[in-house]
């Protein structure tokens, strides 16, 4: 999804964790059903107006969500100019446009700060802007960790509880061009562990994916565990 899956959530998890007590509260992530779709990207910057991109490229003016981006330009201002400032140099809505019945809607998952001097900032997208901002508040569902949790660890569990929720062994493939994916992992806002967009395979082939990381890493962690 625009990139963000391609992170190295492992290492990333292990830093933002470096040096807290295992006694601490536990980090709670918030799971949210990743839909099939166009990847697309909302952006604003202080001196700009919005810029719409649909899979990586500026949005086409006649495509939908293009004038569902204008009819709702004033809210997503209003909400992404709050994050601006301090460093941050633009603030970014991402989601997914996708079938929704007999027509087409836009999922926003996440908001992305672009900074000047540090690595961008992810957090779950938790405003209400568009017609269908929170009714699917029952797709969400949460996997605690401890600071103890390495992020070896945290990254199987995510994958085993992908697996779990969109049971891709089990249903046609043809289904999954308008049912979920895979699933958009959030921690706690302003906590610095990373955000993790994952994709089901299916358990069958996550254990043999999971059995070649053991052979080619020799790193028991990494090997094959139960899905």
């Amino acid at each position: 999804m625009d990139g963000i899956e391609q992170a190295d959530f492992a290492s990333a998890f292990h830093g933002a964790g470096a040096g807290e007590s295992a006694q601490a509260a536990p980090i709670r992530y918030t799971g949210h059903l990743l839909l099939p779709g166009d990847d697309i990207v909302i952006s604003a910057t202080i001196d700009e107006g919005l810029e719409l991109r649909i899979n990586g490229e500026p949005a086409d003016e006649n495509h939908p969500m293009a004038s569902l981006a204008e009819d709702y330009d004033t809210p997503i201002r209003r909400a992404l100019k709050r994050n601006l400032g301090k460093g941050v140099v633009r603030s970014e809505i991402v989601g997914r446009w996708h079938e929704n019945g007999e027509e087409y809607a836009f999922e926003p998952y996440l908001v992305r700060n672009i900074c000047l001097d540090r690595p961008p900032i992810l957090f779950r997208y938790r405003y209400r802007i568009f017609p269908l901002d929170g009714f699917a508040l029952s797709d969400r569902f949460s996997v605690d960790f401890d600071y103890a949790d390495t992020g070896e660890r945290a990254k199987r569990a995510l994958e085993t509880f992908t697996e779990m929720k969109i049971h891709y062994d089990e249903l046609p493939k043809s289904m999954f061009t308008w049912m979920p994916v895979g699933v958009v992992w959030s921690p706690p806002r302003k906590s610095g562990f990373p955000v993790l967009v994952e994709y089901a395979v299916g358990k069958k082939k996550r254990a043999e994916m999971r059995k070649a990381d053991l052979v080619a890493t020799g790193d028991p962690s990494k090997g094959l565990q139960a899905v």
